[in-house]
């Protein structure tokens, strides 16, 4: 099941005005080993103070311009990453080492222009000398970028910026489901289209603001336009008339699973829950319908879920809803 991650942000002041200065930028193995090296200490006891749950550990490492702006949800954040994320280490993803003629300028950090999963960090530096770091906990299908900013004061680092978002779901990353989406509906499977743009937009802003990638524009726009093609052709509840119980698709999504992510069909049932050998029949149909009413949704993957309901599931009560629930496996087909 997708970890539903709570972004954290935690940014220093906004200056009403920025000043006039000038950037020089340093990148990964371009940085003096020296400051690698002093961040990396400071890296893994804020990396250690996250996944065991410790926010003393975690404030120690902030800057007093961000404790001023206060941490009373820092407690829950870091509670909630710690429970959801269990792993023992971590991997850079990348890392910038800023030096600013003056403080209160904006630097903007590319880590490139034309490469699928290219982007641009975007901050507001608070002192002359300003690190960033991308780190991404080992061992996870689904990725979760700690983003932390550190500044320099008097000779000693501090965290300006800490933030936590989904980078990756599966493994793949936002550009890379836009990929899956745009070559789904080039063949004009909509609904895998609509399911692999959704899965991109969840990954899209993993530090907020400050993380934009280069394809951010390519995939809206791709969004609003399958978002809006797919509104127009289909209609939920959409009732199955070629299958005799008539049968009432409602909702179709991604669901996650630990093979993988598989398109979910919900669908409401007049037949009783408990009378599984009329499921499986009805079933049978249905999967036929599913397959010519939304093309491309049983071809190139490996599994179809299913769930048959008696009554629309509520997501504004806690009510628990029974269902019986259909894996179509398509290795074969």
């Amino acid at each position: 099941m997708t970890q539903k991650i709570l972004l954290l942000i935690l940014t220093v002041l906004t200056l009403q005005s920025c000043n006039l200065g000038t950037s020089g930028t340093w990148r990964n193995d371009n940085i003096e080993k020296d400051k690698k090296e002093q961040i990396k200490i400071l890296n893994d006891k804020l990396f250690k103070a996250i996944i065991s749950n410790d926010v003393a550990g975690v404030k120690a490492l902030m800057s007093d311009k961000l404790l001023e702006k206060g941490t009373s949800e820092l407690n829950k954040f870091i509670g909630q990453v710690s429970t959801s994320f269990k792993s023992d280490s971590y991997r850079i993803l990348d890392e910038y080492y800023v030096h600013n003629s003056t403080t209160g300028i904006g630097n903007t950090l590319p880590s490139g222009i034309s490469g699928e999963n290219d982007y641009v960090i975007r901050y507001q530096a608070l002192n002359n000398e300003m690190y960033v770091s991308l780190l991404l906990p080992q061992g996870l299908d689904d990725e979760l970028l700690i983003t932390a900013i550190y500044g320099k004061y008097n000779n000693q680092w501090k965290i300006n910026i800490l933030q936590f978002g989904q980078y990756s779901l599966y493994k793949k990353t936002a550009p890379d489901y836009y990929k899956l989406a745009k070559e789904s509906y080039d063949k004009s499977y909509l609904i895998d289209a609509v399911n692999y743009i959704g899965l991109s937009k969840q990954c899209l802003r993993p530090a907020n603001d400050f993380f934009q990638y280069q394809k951010e524009k390519d995939i809206n726009e791709l969004y609003d336009k399958v978002m809006k093609e797919v509104n127009s052709k289909y209609a939920f509840p959409l009732t199955l008339h070629n299958v005799e119980t008539k049968p009432k698709i409602f909702r179709i999504y991604p669901q996650e699973m630990s093979e993988g992510i598989f398109p979910a069909v919900l669908y409401l049932t007049n037949i009783n829950l408990k009378d599984t050998t009329a499921l499986k029949i009805e079933n049978e149909k249905v999967k036929i319908e599913v397959g010519k009413l939304f093309l491309g949704i049983d071809k190139e993957k490996k599994a179809v879920l299913y769930r048959a309901f008696n009554e629309l599931p509520n997501s504004s009560n806690t009510k628990v809803v029974k269902h019986y629930g259909f894996i179509d496996l398509l290795q074969n087909k």
